[in-house]
């Protein structure tokens, strides 16, 4: 009688287009949700939820990231920095934003700039992601609240055009400096001090605590990556004075981060699921495609 029980390979490779598909699909999902409760729109966030719950079981089950493809391993840093941003923007509830440093533990990176997958032992061991409460004015490490969590959207960011490396669109480096401008604005606005003195001090300390990343691997990239940014950064006009000016400021930074990670994905290959139901897989031949489809049951 014949096995009805997947060939180990085989079922790897299922896995890895499953995964790919989710992951295009999830990014899509967090981007029109951001952009629609900007909107006002209603939102199925509850998609959205179980969307990333499911990449996490997946992830936790092949424990194998390192024969990821470098589009998928860029996909999850795209992932990564959209939760994290959308959230930080407050255009998704956090409590239904369960996954999103989450995703970045079923692996590290070593000093050659490797993926390697983690443990069993310390995935158990990572602490899981809990979004800042408002009233927690300052962080273990002493910094305030607003700017260690403008410094991690940062520090994603620049993670994320690390791994992207020769596929990133043109203007990314804006985004990095217009991130730079919003962090320093959120810790003027948090410690009541709005002269152009107090920004730039605000800038430099941004710039300072991304040098000092405790992570000596991050502290790095942060360093390389941040000749990119045009400094000094002057405020923008009226930076701390009308609250309708720093709406139409975000309204721009959310308007530009969705063009950036939208013309980044474009550079990425479709998944492979895409690929197999139009007939032809980039790198094969559609007989070759043809085969691949008959050997996953597609």
């Amino acid at each position: 009688m014949e096995s009805r029980t997947a060939d180990p390979d085989t079922q790897l490779e299922v896995d890895l287009m499953i995964l790919d598909y989710l992951l295009c699909v999830t990014i899509d999902l967090v981007l029109c949700a951001g952009k629609a409760k900007d909107e006002g729109q209603q939102t199925h966030d509850w998609e959205l939820s179980w969307n990333l719950k499911t990449i996490d079981t997946i992830r936790a089950a092949l424990l194998q990231e390192h024969l990821f493809s470098e589009d998928i391993h860029i996909k999850i840093q795209i992932l990564e920095f959209a939760q994290m941003f959308s959230d930080g923007q407050g255009l998704l509830e956090q409590s239904r934003a369960p996954a999103a440093a989450e995703l970045s533990q079923g692996f590290q990176r070593t000093t050659d700039g490797a993926k390697c997958p983690v443990t069993e032992t310390r995935r158990r061991s990572s602490p899981r992601y809990s979004p800042p409460r408002d009233d927690e004015p300052y962080t273990s490490n002493g910094c305030p609240q607003a700017l260690d969590k403008s410094c991690n959207l940062l520090d994603k960011y620049i993670t994320l055009c690390h791994v992207s490396k020769n596929k990133l669109p043109e203007g990314h480096a804006d985004i990095a400096t217009k991130l730079v401008m919003q962090a320093a604005s959120n810790e003027c606005r948090t410690i009541g001090n709005g002269s152009r003195h107090g920004y730039r001090e605000c800038v430099h300390r941004v710039i300072e605590h991304l040098r000092k990343n405790s992570d000596p691997g991050k502290s790095q990239a942060n360093t390389e990556y941040l000749s990119y940014i045009r400094l000094p950064i002057d405020p923008p006009p009226d930076a701390m004075r009308e609250a309708r000016q720093r709406k139409s400021r975000e309204n721009g930074i959310v308007s530009a981060v969705h063009g950036f990670l939208t013309n980044l994905m474009k550079t990425l290959d479709p998944p492979i699921l895409l690929q197999l139901e139009r007939g032809k897989v980039g790198g094969l031949s559609r007989e070759e495609t043809q085969k691949l489809k008959e050997k996953v049951g597609f």
